[in-house]
């Protein structure tokens, strides 16, 4: 099996809502014993192709009759294929991804969608393309179909940012993501961890805010890095690094991490404490949860302990500090899950562009709300669990109001024993929005995070 079938049954196994591409893509390449340029091939286009999925589906519609969607999935997935590899990949010729596809069509398919494969990918290759919607007629249509992002996004983030910050934000959302690491100050200072990457041959930069990141090239595999494997650095975009900021570890402190799998903010916590205090890392999920405690021994971290759970206050006493990271869409994030940004697309699949963007913009059951009920009553919880004078910190890597702010204004209004407290005396100052921290990718280039820290009044 070669690089392009694997892609394609990876697409088609994602498509039909068998699990995450990245699991489905792991699983795939475990067992077919490609050598290291094909497995990079494979992961090439299947996330190209996802991240570009609207823009390519758009040109293809124009193309097959009755759209794409009324293809079977190996046959509409060929054709995703071929269009990426000869729109996107200057490296392989046209004429060969074309072959290449039709190959596959006519491997799951027959004949006859063979043909149609090869018609439509040489109609596009030898023919006038269509213009795009157009940009002043029709902002939301350009950038769902240029951009590649659904509709229902690219309207909430017109309104929201304009035009031009939302075409920037998916842009970003569009390229690959850096290779980011945070130096694990338990072990070894960031020069001294940018000295033992570059002994393994591995090109780094000083990350762009914050002095414990280091930006990667050329790093290949990193889990069989000495420096990973000795524990000298976690995988951690510098976005993540905000909420933590914001909670302000102490040495000597009880702090509770609700939410702590995989591990990177909880063991970023206990570096922060220097290793002395203690922190509770909750996770309800028993196989994250072995994953948090490998990531943890890796690390050596000495104060740490994993409990497989959740956190309330009946199984633990009251805390100095608890971060609340909320389960949350993750649209801050979409340049990491390139298939995370298509399940905003269900709800809107059959529905009119108006009724998209009014049931989107102003229905208070919409799609990014969902979330809103679990995040409250996670931090209604943390609430119970702090000592007087304590803190939470509520924090997403959503860019939606309705996981943000909402949230923590209806926190507020239940809890009036809490207050806001300004994010400005921890955090960089361009974070600083209102007395939130705030992240947004297509103002600072990185990874969108949101955090609030709210205080326990003394009473009197």
């Amino acid at each position: 099996m070669n690089a392009r079938e694997l892609a394609l049954l990876s697409l088609a196994e994602w498509e039909s809502g068998s699990g995450k591409i990245d699991t489905i893509l792991d699983r795939q390449l475990m067992g077919a014993g490609l050598d290291s340029r094909d497995v990079a091939l494979t992961q090439n286009i299947v996330f190209g192709t996802l991240r570009l999925k609207g823009r390519i589906d758009w040109v293809l519609d124009q193309y097959v009759k009755g759209g794409l969607r009324s293809l079977p999935l190996p046959i509409r997935n060929a054709l995703r294929l071929g269009l990426y590899q000869i729109d996107f990949l200057d490296r392989i010729p046209p004429r060969a991804a074309v072959n290449e596809s039709v190959t596959l069509a006519r491997r799951y398919g027959h004949k006859g969608t063979a043909g149609l494969v090869n018609a439509v990918l040489r109609n596009i290759l030898t023919g006038l393309r269509p213009d795009f919607p157009d940009i002043d007629a029709d902002p939301v249509g350009h950038i769902s179909a240029v951009h590649s992002h659904p509709r229902v996004l690219a309207a909430r983030w017109i309104a929201r940012y304009g035009i031009e910050s939302t075409m920037t934000l998916c842009e970003y959302n569009n390229t690959v993501p850096r290779l980011v690491v945070r130096a694990n100050a338990l072990s070894v200072t960031t020069e001294g961890l940018a000295s033992a990457l570059g002994s393994e041959g591995v090109v780094t930069r000083p990350g762009r805010y914050f002095g414990e990141c280091l930006e990667l090239e050329g790093a290949g595999d990193i889990t069989r890095l000495t420096a990973f494997t000795a524990g000298l650095m976690q995988v951690q975009d510098e976005g993540t690094l905000l909420a933590v900021k914001l909670l302000d570890p102490k040495p000597g402190e009880r702090i509770v991490d609700m939410c702590a799998a995989p591990g990177g903010k909880t063991t970023y916590i206990a570096e922060l404490m220097r290793g002395k205090g203690r922190v509770l890392a909750f996770e309800i999920s028993r196989r994250r949860a072995e994953m948090l405690r490998a990531n943890i021994e890796r690390l050596h971290v000495p104060n740490c302990e994993v409990l497989c759970g959740e956190a309330t206050s009946d199984v633990t006493d009251a805390a100095d500090a608890i971060l609340v990271d909320a389960p949350c869409t993750g649209t801050g994030t979409l340049s990491r899950r390139p298939d995370s940004r298509w399940k905003f697309d269900l709800d809107a699949r059959d529905k009119s562009k108006a009724e998209i963007e009014d049931h989107e913009r102003y229905h208070p059951r919409g799609i990014f709300s969902r979330q809103a009920s679990r995040q409250l009553r996670l931090l209604l919880q943390a609430a119970d669990m702090t000592r007087e004078t304590g803190c939470v910190v509520y924090s997403t890597c959503s860019l939606e109001p309705e996981e943000n702010e909402h949230v923590v204004e209806r926190f507020l209004r239940k809890r009036d024993d809490f207050i806001l407290d300004d994010a400005a005396g921890y955090v960089p100052g361009m974070f600083v929005d209102g007395g939130y921290a705030r992240i947004l990718p297509h103002k600072h280039g990185i990874d969108g995070a949101f955090a609030a820290r709210l205080v326990r009044k003394k009473t009197a």
